[in-house]
């Protein structure tokens, strides 16, 4: 779970519905607090600043240098992220990389800029 699934958690809890004129990255978690569900995120993506470093996917996670795959983990058997699987699994990293690519589309699509506002002014003194 990230701060992303934090707008639609608490719009549910709240009887409200999400905006649905932009796409919305979070996911209702409340399921998965209560102990009834697992996440709903099938891939998590780390980044450094804007820059992609990772994605987890089940128990892989693949480490990347910019679209060029570094490491890849089994963290089913190394949490600690010490022994590098890649060249044992190619395959995995591949599906990886593919994921990594439909999720750079995601955001090329969808991105929206940050909110400005003209003369702004404090609510309060």
């Amino acid at each position: 779970m990230t701060t992303m699934d934090l707008l639609p958690t608490f719009a549910k809890l709240a009887g409200a519905e999400a905006p649905r004129d932009r796409v919305i990255d979070g996911k209702d978690v409340w399921p998965v607090l209560t102990g009834e569900a697992k996440t709903p995120h099938q891939n998590f993506f780390y980044h450094r600043v804007n820059a992609l470093q990772a994605i987890r996917s089940g128990d892989w996670k693949l480490h990347v240098n910019g679209n060029k795959p570094v490491a890849l983990h089994n963290l089913a058997t190394d949490i600690g992220e010490k022994k590098n699987v890649l060249a044992q699994n190619q395959e995995i990293a591949k599906q990886l990389l593919g994921e990594i690519a439909k999720f750079q589309r995601d955001i090329a699509e969808n991105s929206r800029p940050a909110a400005f506002v003209k003369n702004p002014k404090p609510l309060a003194k």
